[in-house]
């Protein structure tokens, strides 16, 4: 396993969005250096085997070899060989399993290190890489590890754009997936859907009105709910549930703070009879009976 790092010269103000009727995003806490591992085995990593951890920088994962099971900010991920996972700074990163022969390359980055930021987006982004995109992957690790290995603190920009070329490239791979499922046809699928699930789950206590997130969009629901349904399977109206339904169970399993009205009425669901119909639902057993059962485990 080959470990090599780069620290920057400074970091400099962070710059706004521009473009988007998204709040402001949380402040940059990262550190000041871009590192890449080589050829990584995740039986030796000591970050991402068998442990939850929050990353305050972007990642990129790509698997040169063999499978692994991953979550990240409960998304779970397959990734097989030639599979390039992009996580974006401050997710929380766990891995469940992976295969004997597993090997993975694996880059950091600040923030900061990289512009636009928009290229790396707010929620996890899986590309399944063919030939000949994944030599020209593999060769740009290859080519960023020896930036860093020969530049010093004074040329640490020429890996920074390294890396910005490279988040360019897998984007350009990631538009020809979006064509090929006939996404291109939509404007900016991929910033819509990122911008809504990041609003979406922002709050701990989800807004279930679409119009919310429309409004700040600026689309129409019948676009939004395209974009969700070709992009992910699953509808806005589907999306705004199993959210609500996450927030639920970590309502109800807090029964000193929270009854099962307050829980209705924290969540926007109108009466405490409604909440439980909903509920019930869309997990098959009632509020109190969730609850039940959580408290005796």
């Amino acid at each position: 396993m080959k470990t090599q790092v780069i620290k920057l010269n400074e970091e400099p103000a962070n710059k706004k969005r521009t473009g988007s009727s998204v709040d402001k995003r949380t402040k940059n806490t990262s550190s000041s250096q871009i590192e890449l591992s080589m050829e990584y085995t995740p039986a030796k990593a000591n970050i991402i085997l068998d442990k939850t951890h929050r990353s305050i920088d972007h990642t990129i994962i790509f698997l040169s070899q063999g499978s692994m099971d991953l979550e990240v900010s409960l998304i779970k991920f397959h990734l097989e060989k030639n599979s390039l996972l992009m996580i974006p700074a401050n997710s929380v990163i766990a891995t469940n399993s992976f295969s004997p022969d597993c090997q993975y390359r694996l880059l950091t980055f600040p923030t900061f290190a990289v512009s636009p930021n928009d290229l790396i987006g707010y929620e996890p982004l899986l590309i399944d890489i063919e030939e000949p995109h994944a030599s020209t992957t593999d060769n740009y690790f290859q080519m960023i590890e020896m930036l860093i290995r020969d530049a010093t603190e004074e040329y640490s920009n020429c890996v920074t754009h390294a890396v910005t070329s490279f988040i360019y490239f897998i984007n350009k791979i990631n538009e020809l997936t979006l064509q090929s499922k006939g996404l291109l046809d939509l404007p900016n699928p991929q910033k819509i859907k990122s911008e809504f699930l990041y609003m979406l789950n922002q709050n701990p206590h989800p807004i279930r009105t679409i119009s919310y997130y429309t409004d700040r969009l600026n689309i129409t629901p019948t676009y939004l709910n395209n974009v969700m349904k070709k992009m992910t399977g699953m509808s806005t109206s589907e999306w705004i549930n199993k959210t609500t339904v996450r927030a639920a169970r970590e309502l109800l399993s807090d029964p000193k703070n929270y009854t099962v009205a307050q829980v209705a009425a924290e969540l926007h669901c109108g009466s405490e009879a409604n909440f439980s119909k909903f509920f019930k639902h869309h997990t098959g057993e009632s509020p109190s009976e969730f609850r039940k059962r959580i408290l005796n485990q």
